[in-house]
This record gives structure tokens, C-alpha cells and sequence, in this order.
């Protein structure tokens, strides 16, 4: 076989992006991070963060250096949730775009690139987004929804420290709905008390009964813990 021959490719190729779904917690409210597009297709319209893939990247390098580049964030944790590979998903062509969800604490951004406007919005005030944009959306909300139960990424939503408080209304924002802060505060502490995930902090407070007591994620409680238990959250 010809050297010629043996490198050529015979088979089609599609382009290949990465799109990112960055959430913040505001504190009250889960916002997710959506760039104007400034470029046909969907000219004007809001999108997700993203773009095509350049020579020598992998996926995750692409969608973090698309996010850099559009809107100037730089998220605390990402990870990979679905690849989309619809033929009709984008009207220039077939394109299969990796999708990555990401937590982010700092709210500054700045649209750049090809973005002519970045905004947080409201998780469940959304406006019109292209694509297959807002499909993409629900099952990011949905991971989220899951992923709160038991993975201890969600932490990085909140400040390094916070309170019981804090994270009460960061299950009601994620969920949309009110927990019983009560009930809420007592599982916490007990779970606190019996894995050491959660660990209460001494910081220097005012001298009153109503100082609230502030918690911070422990990594090497939650390794210890899953293995102790044989599995992960």
C-alpha cells in the first residue's frame, strides 16, 4: 500500500464544537450564563457559549477556551453532559457539539469574540435560545437536579464558606420550590455530625446567639467516606 493511499480519509466528516451550560448561584436564584449571538445562524438571538473545534484541541480545551474567548469566564468546575449529533441541529451543516456544564463563582463576564451581549439569567426565565439550545437546557437542569443529591461538585456553586441557610435556599433555587428550612438545617447538621463532609468552621463572630455557624465542603472526609462505603456519590 502507497503511502499516498494509506493516509487518505475516505470517509465523511462532520465539524465538531462544544457548547458550555455555566451555572452561578446568586443567592437566590440558579442563573446560567447566555451569550448574544453576533453571527448568522441566529443572529441576535441567545445562545450557550461555544464554538468549533481548532487543530490540536480536545473537546474540553475547545468549550473552555470558546467560554474564555465569548465572555471571559473562567468556571471553578466542569465536567462533560451529553453530545448532541442530530443532523438537522444546525442549518450550516451536521455538527456534533460536546456539551459541558460548568459552576462558576464569580459573576463578572464581558461578551467578546463573536458575542455581541453576555448575561446570567434566571435557570426558569429563560428567552428564546437557538439551536437546539433550550432542549440542551432541560437536561442540563435535569443533571443538576440529580447531581445535587450526591455529588459534591454542586459546592462550588456556594462560597467557600456558607451556612445551613446558604445551602437551603440553593436546593430551593435548584429544585424551584421552598424546603422546610427547619427540617432542612436539622438533616444537614446530623449528616454533618456523622460524615464530616460538611464541617463546621470557627470564624470570629459577634457575641449573639443569632451569629450563624458557617460550614465548609471536606474533600478528604468525602474520600474517606466513599471508601469506607465502597461507592461514590
Amino acid at each position: 500500500m502507497s503511502e499516498e493511499y494509506r493516509f487518505k480519509y475516505k470517509y465523511w466528516r462532520p465539524a465538531v464544537s462544544a457548547d458550555n451550560v455555566v451555572f452561578r448561584f446568586d443567592g437566590r436564584r440558579v442563573l446560567v450564563l447566555l451569550v448574544r449571538r453576533g453571527n448568522e445562524p441566529f443572529r441576535g438571538c441567545w445562545a450557550l457559549p461555544g464554538g468549533f473545534m481548532e487543530e490540536g484541541e480536545d473537546l474540553r480545551q475547545t468549550a473552555l477556551r470558546e467560554l474564555r474567548e465569548e465572555t471571559g469566564v473562567v468556571p471553578a468546575y466542569t465536567h462533560e453532559l451529553c453530545v448532541c449529533s442530530a443532523p438537522n441541529r444546525d442549518p450550516r451543516g451536521q455538527v456534533v457539539s460536546a456539551i459541558y456544564y460548568s459552576f462558576a463563582r464569580d459573576p463578572e463576564c464581558r461578551a467578546d469574540d463573536d458575542a455581541e451581549d453576555v448575561r446570567w439569567f434566571d435557570i426558569y426565565e429563560l428567552p428564546e435560545l437557538a439551536f437546539d439550545h433550550a432542549e440542551i437546557m432541560e437536561k442540563a437542569i435535569a443533571t443538576i437536579r440529580l447531581k445535587i443529591k450526591f455529588d459534591p461538585a454542586f459546592f462550588h456553586l456556594l462560597d467557600e464558606l456558607f451556612t445551613l441557610p446558604d445551602l437551603c435556599r440553593l436546593w430551593s433555587a435548584v429544585f424551584n420550590r421552598n424546603f422546610d428550612r427547619r427540617n432542612f438545617q436539622k438533616h444537614w447538621t446530623t449528616f454533618s455530625l456523622l460524615t464530616n463532609i460538611i464541617s463546621p468552621v470557627d470564624v470570629e463572630k459577634k457575641k449573639s446567639k443569632r451569629s450563624p455557624k458557617f460550614y465548609k465542603y471536606n474533600e478528604d472526609a468525602y474520600k474517606k467516606f466513599t471508601k469506607k462505603h465502597r461507592f461514590h456519590f
